[in-house]
């Protein structure tokens, strides 16, 4: 009986082992995640150009409209410099009021993301369950 307490504590601990070297690999995978996450939040936000129009060729003739891109808070329109002329800024979100809501909407959710990213330092302080609960809803409503 004794042989058979000693293998049945060999395995626990083997488990235990295992298990932790699988939650330290998720906690990883989770992090490095949450961060590749938060970088194309601050992409999104930044990047003027969620919709473009090219040069377009009309069979009847007359002047081709501008050629351009849109952002949620900036139009850029192309020009003969190579840098294209820009017009709006993230404070004011001016020059599309359309576009405010969404605007703002991303803002709080790259806030939450990033929040979810200043989280993970808890793992220091905090059990790990708790950490994970807190990003998993921080990243649940961004």
């Amino acid at each position: 009986v004794p042989s058979m307490q000693h293998h049945s504590s060999e395995v626990a601990r083997l488990y235990q082992t295992e298990f932790v070297r699988s939650a330290r690999a998720v906690g990883v995978l989770w992090a490095v995640c949450t961060l590749c996450f938060a970088v194309i939040e601050v992409v999104i936000l930044i990047q003027p150009s969620w919709v473009g129009t090219r040069e377009l060729h009309y069979r009847g003739g007359g002047p081709a409209p501008p050629t351009g891109t849109l952002g949620l808070f900036e139009v850029c329109m192309e020009t003969d410099w190579p840098v294209p002329e820009c017009r709006g800024s993230l404070h004011t979100l001016t020059p599309l009021p359309a576009f405010q809501s969404p605007a703002v909407l991303v803002c709080m959710s790259l806030t939450m993301v990033w929040a979810s990213v200043g989280c993970l330092c808890l793992f220091r302080f905090c059990n790990a369950a708790t950490v994970y609960k807190i990003c998993a809803w921080l990243q649940l409503t961004a």
